[in-house]
């Protein structure tokens, strides 16, 4: 505990020395826990090596087909059950300490991914993510499907660059691919208890089930409570960043005959809480609605007109209304696949339902003044055929079309006393005015897409391969926007659509063994959209147009030192036009297009044996990335600015040290640690929306009974208790003194946290 102490007495010094004492802390903390590994390793008369030859090879399917990770020309980070075990991972929120150029944030239950300086800011209905995410092969169409548990994952899949090709619209920055475990044909299952800090109490289990020779199940299921690890210092207040949250997963695999299979599977989860809330970072402002008036109309007040004074700590805060979160997210898909002489045949049939309702007190205060309600109910279906070619066939091709719709229908309300005070004041002094216009934005939108792709590989020798591919999309967009802005409900009929062709060339040389080159370029493409809080009659527009990404890259893999280091490389360059952004009107977030940016980086990922104890693995991604041009008003260009949510500098540094016990028990110590430069959260790079690099550190020890049976995890996340901010939002506020802007809304990656883990396994 001492180092924590100390490490809380140096960040009171100067802020001009904060980030070398944070350095110099996370050095030494790095340097005591290596000491205490070596330690074990010396002293420890029961425990020797375990041994160890060669790095595995990891396949991976991001090409919809089975490949060698290291043997496809794309840039690729993939990690296999035991990565993602040792790295105690529990959802895509964890990636951004594992993968290169990956950022991911959320404001309550919508995330953002982020990959290569590409992702979306705008999250309504009207709107696409920039980062596809794909769950056993189905395309998730909303953001609230990156928050859920990903327990009995046994692969993780991370796409850089933009996949026009294989995976089309959506996916310009990339594509997040979570693959879990499918039913095996013997009796196996495993159970295990977490309990940890801030009451955290976690069960897990799952069963493979072999029905009959030709039929196998496996279900899995969770249930995980917390409390809040931010304090809420109104008495009886709720206290945010809980988790309450449960779920299960089956699939049944039936082997209809020797060539053919259908996989049916089903997924319900369920969040709910509290949940995750943003915390309102910067002093109350001390502005008036308009004029004099009701109490309510002033800024932030207690009920004699007393200003009240804001907490800019992390994890600390005043509020008095009851905030909630509750969310589910259900996936049913059927996967048929045939094998034949020539080529296979894979059918994915698949709907995905999520839904969820947020209540949060946007006053961020203990004066009762105003309540936001974000509702969304979204509903889709997708249907993908692939025609596959024999993976060792000197032309191998995959050919396919898909169908894809979407309905969401998608609400924010703004009430509370503050709202009734406006709509009283108005109706005293505007003619006609009725007391029931308040404040309402959001809409419903339908989505239909149809795409037809098709990409080769030739062998051009027993070295060289060329790859080339195409997709042509069509998309639509139709709805209504439903506002009210405290005047009578203002419906506009909106609709958007675009077609394009998007590609990808590539060629690959195996110059040596083990060791590819390769250069690619390829064409990303994200569907246009509605800004669902925009009124046609104000003049502007609701529509925003289509953005594109065209990105050259050049990569190099290989496996080195008798296949004991694996190093990837990968430099690029991305032009990216049209581009989606978000502004803040009068009335809250519009989105539009901005003009280009260019975005140039480079990216390195190693994994290394020493020897049979220690190996490293890491990664590291520099990106430069400016706006060449963002106009958002006459005389209002932003060129030159850093894109939002896009660090210059991030990298990852793990290490790992495994010892057999004398009766063959197995011990693994994991210490890994990232650093994650200042990063935007706006376009205009102003001071309110610039977050702070942080380092993060983890430590886990993981004991593995001789007969596997048995397992348990001591684990601390965050060692340092560091703050981490991973969104900040610079909203819209009613009523600001001269000179203020809108509040400043931040949400934090967790505190320190640790907890224990034991569990069985049998077969």
């Amino acid at each position: 505990m001492s180092i924590f102490l100390l490490q809380n007495q140096l960040m009171r010094q100067s802020s001009v020395s904060s980030k070398k004492v944070k350095f110099t802390l996370n050095l030494l903390t790095a340097a005591l826990v290596t000491t205490m590994f070596s330690a074990i390793a010396q002293d420890t008369d029961t425990l020797v090596p375990k041994e160890k030859s060669k790095l595995e090879v990891i396949e991976v399917t991001a090409q919809k087909r089975t490949e060698n990770l290291q043997e496809i020309p794309i840039a690729v980070s993939a990690l296999n059950e035991d990565a993602l075990a040792q790295s105690g991972f529990d959802g895509v929120e964890d990636l951004s300490f594992l993968v290169p150029s990956l950022q991911f944030g959320n404001f309550g239950p919508t995330t953002f991914l982020n990959i290569r300086g590409v992702g979306s800011e705008n999250t309504t209905g009207g709107s696409d993510p920039g980062v596809a995410m794909h769950v056993d092969g189905v395309y998730v169409g909303r953001p609230v499907g990156a928050l859920f548990s990903a327990f009995d994952v046994t692969r993780v899949e991370v796409l850089r660059g933009p996949q026009g090709t294989l995976y089309g619209r959506n996916a310009t920055g990339g594509s997040v691919n979570l693959i879990t475990n499918k039913p095996d044909d013997y009796l196996s299952g495993k159970l295990d208890a977490t309990i940890g800090n801030y009451n955290l109490r976690r069960v897990r289990g799952a069963i493979n089930i072999p029905i009959s020779n030709s039929i196998t199940a496996r279900v899995v299921a969770f249930n995980e409570d917390r409390d809040g690890f931010t304090e809420n210092l109104f008495p009886g207040g709720t206290e945010a960043n809980d988790s309450d949250n449960n779920g299960i997963r089956g699939h049944l695999n039936i082997e209809l005959s020797d060539s053919t299979s259908l996989l049916l599977s089903a997924t319900h989860i369920e969040n709910n809480g509290i949940g995750s809330q943003a915390e309102q970072r910067d002093p109350y402002s001390t502005g008036v609605l308009f004029g004099p008036g009701p109490e309510p109309l002033r800024r932030i007040a207690d009920e004699n007109g007393t200003p009240l004074i804001n907490h800019l700590d992390a994890f600390k805060e005043t509020k008095d209304q009851a905030e909630s979160q509750e969310s589910t997210f259900d996936l049913y898909s059927a996967t048929l696949d045939w094998e034949g002489e020539y080529f296979s045949i894979k059918s994915i049939t698949a709907i995905v339902e999520s839904d969820y309702t947020t209540i949060q007190d946007s006053d961020s205060s203990a004066a009762s003044l105003q309540v936001l309600v974000v509702e969304e109910d979204a509903k889709q279906f997708s249907q993908e055929i692939q025609f596959i070619s024999p993976v060792n066939s000197e032309f191998r091709w995959i050919a396919g079309l898909f169908y894809f719709t979407e309905e969401v229908d998608r609400f924010s309300s703004l009430i509370g006393p503050r709202f009734d005070a406006v709509t009283g004041f108005l109706t005293a002094t505007v003619p006609n005015f009725n007391e029931n216009y308040s404040f309402r934005i959001g809409g419903d939108i339908e989505t239909t897409s149809y795409a037809a792709f098709v990409q080769g590989t030739y062998n051009l020798s027993e070295t060289v391969s060329v790859t080339a591919g195409l997709r042509y999309t069509d998309d639509e967009k139709e709805g209504f926007n439903r506002n009210i802005f405290f005047a009578p409900q203002v419906v506009d009929p909106v609709e958007v659509s675009s077609s394009e062709v998007t590609g990808k060339l590539a060629i690959d040389w195996n110059f040596q063994d083990n060791a590819l080159l390769y250069a690619s370029y390829s064409k990303g493409y994200k569907s246009g959209g509605v800004s669902q809080q925009t009124v046609a009659a104000s003049g502007a527009s609701p529509i925003f147009n289509p953005e594109f990404v065209d990105t050259y890259e050049v990569g190099y893999k290989s496996q080195l030192l008798e296949d004991t280091m694996q190093l990837n490389l990968a430099t690029y360059y991305s032009d990216y036009t049209d581009l989606q952004f978000q502004v803040f009107g009068d009335f809250g977030p519009e989105a539009g297009n901005a003009g280009a940016a260019t975005i140039k980086g480079l990216e390195a990922e190693v994994m290394l044996l020493l020897g049979d104890i220690w190996s490293v693995d890491g990664s590291f991604a520099y990106t430069d990335a400016e706006y060449d041009e963002l106009i958002t008003g006459p005389g209002q260009n932003f060129a030159g600015n850093q894109l939002t949510r896009t660090p210059e500098l991030a990298y990852n540094l793990g290490v790992n040290a495994e010892w057999e016990f004398s009766d063959h028990s197995l011990l693994i110590a994991r210490l890994e640690g990232s650093y994650t430069d200042e990063i935007y959260y706006e376009f205009t790079n102003s001071d309110a929306s610039l977050a702070s690099d942080y380092y993060n550190i983890n430590l886990r020890l993981l004991w593995t009974s001789a007969d596997e049976k048995y397992f348990s995890e001591f684990y601390v996340t965050n060692l340092t208790d560091e703050v981490q901010e991973t969104s900040i939002l610079v909203g819209f506020s009613l009523g600001v003194a001269p000179g203020e802007v809108g509040a400043e809304y931040v949400t934090y990656n967790a505190p320190r946290q640790f907890g224990l883990t034991v569990g069985y396994r049998f077969e």
